[in-house]
């Protein structure tokens, strides 16, 4: 079973999509849950799309992904069962920071540059997304803790401990026009609290709640860090993701 916590609570979820339902001016809503779990590694222990399909399916929503044939490289939604925490370098980017998640499949993200990949429902249809559950990558974790071995990235909070840093994820929600409609921020990590053993680095699987999105037709993430540079951020831009709940109407007998 997958675990998510928002620092400590526990969300747990089975194989197949949970559903729930309950009566609402004569409808019912079905809460559905994507989880990754159906989903097929063909004896690896990620999926990259070095297959060139482009996308992949889980419970109703589609994932895009970019594979570079002559790089080998990736950007958009790969998924995976990783979650070695301790290598810490760029060979282990397909791995979830979180040592209780065992074997549970995740998707994890990374942006194109310059663009947007989306996950999405089908075309011309609108759900409520009520949460998600977020990790950090480790290569993304052990990056802002220790730094980068070879300078690129800091160490936040720096030699002191005292340098207010930061690295945020926004989801954005569109409608079924391609319009965004609203954003929601959440802190992957912080180290602006006065109060340094505050500071903290998102390492359990963490519910977001994104019910403010309204009803939207796919989303996508964006990142933003207080470590950057000539090109940009300098922080690893990663984020795991996991058990997509996203609310159905059927509509009732009357």
């Amino acid at each position: 079973m997958k675990k998510s916590t928002g620092f400590g609570v526990g969300l747990l979820i089975g194989f197949f999509a949970l559903t729930s339902c309950h009566k609402e001016r004569g409808d019912f809503v079905e809460i559905k849950t994507v989880n990754f779990e159906g989903l097929s590694l063909a004896g690896g222990d990620y999926w990259n799309g070095s297959d060139g399909t482009g996308s992949f399916k889980s419970n109703g929503m589609t994932f895009e992904n970019n594979f570079n044939l002559n790089y080998g490289s990736w950007d958009g939604f790969v998924y995976s069962e990783k979650s070695d925490v301790v290598t810490s370098d760029y060979t282990n980017q397909f791995s979830v920071f979180d040592s209780t998640n065992g074997l549970n499949k995740f998707a994890l993200y990374y942006p194109p540059f310059g663009a947007d990949a989306f996950a999405s429902f089908k075309k011309d249809s609108s759900y409520i997304v009520q949460s998600i559950s977020v990790c950090n990558s480790t290569y993304t974790a052990l990056t802002i803790k220790n730094g980068d071995p070879y300078g690129f990235s800091k160490k936040f909070g720096g030699t002191s401990g005292n340098d207010p840093d930061w690295y945020k994820m926004t989801v954005i929600g569109y409608n079924t026009v391609g319009d965004s409609l609203k954003s929601i921020d959440f802190y992957l990590a912080d180290y602006r609290f006065p109060d340094n053993t505050k500071d903290y680095i998102i390492n359990k699987w963490t519910t977001v709640n994104l019910t403010s999105l309204g009803k939207i037709n796919k989303l996508t993430f964006r990142f933003s860090s207080s470590d950057n540079g000539t090109y940009g951020m300098n922080t690893p831009a990663y984020v795991c993701l996991d058990n997509f709940k996203y609310e159905v109407v059927i509509p009732g007998i009357n």
